[in-house]
């Protein structure tokens, strides 16, 4: 019963974080503008029921993380998930051998920046301590028919890696030589001339290309064979963003 509810809880909290976030969900306080026009003023709070969840979710995290821990050494290393030694653990042993596990360590980073931002530690990154609580969704992999799907993914990566290694491998190489023939294309005409150049905005001059209608040149955004590696990638993997296209014909 207490995993259906771990997990109802995980569910509720996450999103709620998310609905948080939508503007349609927020309120600018009332003294806005009265008395002065501010960022501390003005800035559009969140509904107080997005608190209230997050509040209730982490006193239960926090309260169910707190018992196993302190309840860890009465129970036996197979109970705990952990694979027996030659020698018994002794009790503290076992609680820190158990809390040291990667999903026990997930379910205290989920609820420790909830009492950071409490007692004022967050500072200026409040908003990325919030979002790490969202690492509490890992905690569906403690169910077994989650854990077994997990398991067969990871399987089947492994057994595929070679293939997966050969073929990013080959995409790099592919990816250098297009990427390498298009900034000769497009990125190694340096131009002085004022004709052609905005000596205001480039005074010292800069590399072009022709424009989309050949009529004209213009700034190349392709100052370097990584900024082709961008553009082969987004074309060769997506259908491309469309940020930097290739003009010279």
């Amino acid at each position: 019963a207490l995993s259906y509810i771990s997990f109802s809880l995980i569910i509720v909290t996450t999103f709620s974080l998310i609905l948080e976030s939508m503007p349609a969900f927020s309120y600018t306080p009332e003294g806005c503008g009265i008395v002065e026009l501010s960022v501390e003023l003005c800035k559009p709070e969140p509904d107080a029921a997005f608190a209230t969840i997050e509040v209730s979710g982490t006193i239960y995290f926090t309260v169910e993380y707190a018992l196993r821990i302190l309840f860890a050494h009465s129970a036996t290393e197979h109970e705990l998930g952990l694979l027996p030694g030659p020698h018994p653990l002794s009790g503290w042993k076992k609680t820190l051998k158990y809390a040291l596990q990667p999903l026990n360590v997930i379910d205290l980073v989920a609820v420790a920046p909830f009492y950071m931002q409490f007692i004022g530690l967050g500072g200026s990154g409040t908003g990325v301590v919030r979002v790490v609580r969202l690492v509490r969704v890992f905690r569906v992999l403690k169910s077994p028919k989650m854990r077994t799907c997990v398991d067969m993914i990871l399987t089947i990566v492994f057994e595929a890696l070679p293939g997966i290694i050969s073929v990013f491998s080959l995409t790099c190489l592919v990816c250098i030589m297009f990427g390498s023939c298009m900034f000769f294309a497009e990125g190694t005409t340096y131009s002085v001339d004022p004709e052609l150049v905005d000596m205001e905005v480039y005074p010292m001059g800069t590399y072009i290309r022709p424009t989309k209608d050949g009529m004209a040149w213009e700034p190349t955004p392709f100052q370097s064979i990584l900024h082709t590696v961008w553009w082969f990638f987004a074309t060769a993997t997506t259908v491309g963003y469309g940020d930097y296209v290739p003009t010279t014909t």
